[in-house]
């Protein structure tokens, strides 16, 4: 191993346990946890009321001596289904405890003079930015592997149809691109806490190109509420396609990374109303929209790195 990447490592490492010195990131971590359980508790509540509607149903069928009893509608869902709430929990506290680590990974170097401190050492700002990215890259994984852990074991109690190896392939390619689009924010909060003078506007500015993203740009490129934007669901709703929206939707379609996100997780899950296609053909059909997201991954530490070269230690007065 060369000194290069033995340094990145380091810093890497010195990130990952200033993160889990900091009470967030384990507050976060068991929300999403919690999120996890309460969406299997959920599915299982909700089956056990249809089940018994269900059940009392068939009963006084045949006590009419109607002799054509309809299947169980929960026999007719995809399995995975008991895993979309978890879209849900991705595009909110997903996104905002990205912003939140990615933010104080910069923000608390500043504030405590270490990051002056690193560049009078034989570290380079390319290694600063990789090292850092890294152990926040590793954070990240560790709570989504750890969400997903939890999320598979206990979907294993209900009382639906058991996973099959290609459910199992799904939910990897689900949580790989729900961590993916966690990481986007990250890098978003970890730019800007290096561009801005101010630490309150240094998490502000990610918040609103959360809502952006989040909100604002799908419901101008689909034409949906902002609520039912969250539910993968909806997006089946044909929304108007003539004139001044038409031309709005063409534009803003494309970088529309939240709705992107609800529908490729939509079809990955195979949401009841959002037909299941095999991984090949999901890649195939989303394919732009997933580079556009790892495009973004790509740019965002280059300009983080072009920012932080610009960086006067010196000068730098950061603001409450």
């Amino acid at each position: 191993m060369n000194n290069t990447m033995k340094i990145i490592y380091t810093i890497a490492l010195s990130e990952i346990k200033s993160l889990f010195r900091e009470k967030v990131v384990y507050s976060i971590t068991g929300v999403f946890i919690f999120m996890a359980l309460i969406s299997t508790f959920i599915s299982w509540s909700t089956f056990s009321t249809v089940n018994s509607v269900y059940s009392a149903s068939v009963a006084f069928i045949q006590n009419q001596g109607i002799t054509g009893i309809p299947a169980n509608p929960f026999h007719l869902i995809p399995a995975l289904a008991s895993f979309d709430n978890l879209i849900i929990y991705i595009i909110l506290i997903g996104a905002l405890m990205g912003i939140i680590i990615g933010h104080r990974s910069i923000i608390r170097e500043r504030k405590s003079g270490i990051l002056q401190i690193l560049f009078t050492r034989p570290i380079t700002k390319k290694q600063i930015i990789l090292g850092k990215i890294l152990g926040l890259s590793i954070v990240l994984a560790g709570v989504v592997s750890l969400t997903a852990l939890v999320s598979i074991v206990s979907a294993k109690f209900l009382p639906i149809q058991s996973l099959t190896f290609s459910d199992h392939i799904h939910l990897v390619f689900f949580f790989l691109l729900s961590f993916l689009y966690i990481l986007f924010f990250t890098l978003v909060g970890f730019l800007f806490s290096i561009i801005t003078k101010s630490e309150s506007l240094a998490l502000f500015i990610p918040l609103l190109i959360w809502v952006g993203l989040t909100f604002i740009l799908p419901e101008l490129a689909t034409g949906l509420s902002p609520t039912a934007l969250l539910n993968p669901v909806t997006l089946l709703n044909i929304p108007p396609a003539e004139g001044l929206f038409q031309h709005i939707q063409s534009i803003i379609s494309p970088i529309s990374l939240g709705s992107h996100y609800t529908t490729i997780s939509g079809e990955l899950l195979g949401s009841s109303f959002v037909s299941s296609h095999a991984i090949s053909q999901i890649l195939k059909d989303h394919g732009l929209k997933i580079i556009l997201l790892l495009f973004g991954i790509v740019l965002l530490p280059f300009l983080s790195f072009k920012y932080l070269e610009k960086f006067n230690p010196q000068a730098d007065n950061i603001n409450e």
